[in-house]
């Protein structure tokens, strides 16, 4: 009676027994494979798994000397004061087909590939940022995002700024991005 439908039942029994085989382990930083202390004396052992590191590494709360980050609140309170007053741009730093998928309501898209040096147009963006030969007095304040704490794409776009001179007191860093503003159940923009 078992003979036709056992080996159906078996192969199930050993695909969800692998599972745990193919689970994908990763680093914590480029620098950080885990973490581990002791503490009174029992070992503590952090890693974690999910998306490679690198590229998804996570990415340190604050990127770099000035910059503000910031967290869901201060994403709406930049949005009404410096956005609808036309100050300054909520900048979406991912690729644009992910952007156009799913995206802050209120964001622009400002890869952070486009902000390196090598691009040679990267003045251009630049002037449409208010900076004006190479004086940011005008310049935008701008708040950038990523996909979330482990995309080290906004960390990038706002190293590249800085790298011009643009002000970091111009600049805040969203670091929950996306995966964090899902998770809280808000408002997402784009086809979805």
């Amino acid at each position: 009676m078992w003979k036709g439908h056992y080996w159906p039942l078996c192969f199930a029994i050993a695909v969800l027994t692998a599972v745990p085989a193919f689970a994908q382990t990763s680093q914590i930083t480029e620098d950080l494979p885990d973490f581990s202390l002791s503490l009174n004396g029992q070992t503590l052992k952090i890693d974690r798994s999910g998306a490679a590191c690198p590229p998804r590494c996570v990415q340190p709360m604050m990127v770099a000397a000035g910059v503000g980050t910031v967290g869901e609140l201060e994403v709406l309170e930049f949005l009404e004061i410096f956005v609808g007053d036309g100050q300054g741009l909520l900048v979406d730093a991912r690729m644009p087909d992910v952007y156009a998928a799913a995206t802050l309501p209120g964001a622009v898209n400002l890869p952070a590939q486009t902000l390196r040096a090598d691009n040679p147009y990267r003045d251009d963006l630049l002037t449409a940022l208010g900076v004006r030969n190479g004086d940011h007095a005008g310049a935008f304040d701008l708040m950038f995002f990523g996909a979330g704490a482990d995309d080290q794409d906004a960390p990038n776009a706002l190293r590249s700024l800085l790298e011009t001179g643009y002000p970091a007191t111009k600049l805040k860093y969203y670091r929950g991005g996306m995966d964090n503003w899902r998770a809280l159940g808000l408002t997402v923009a784009g086809k979805l």
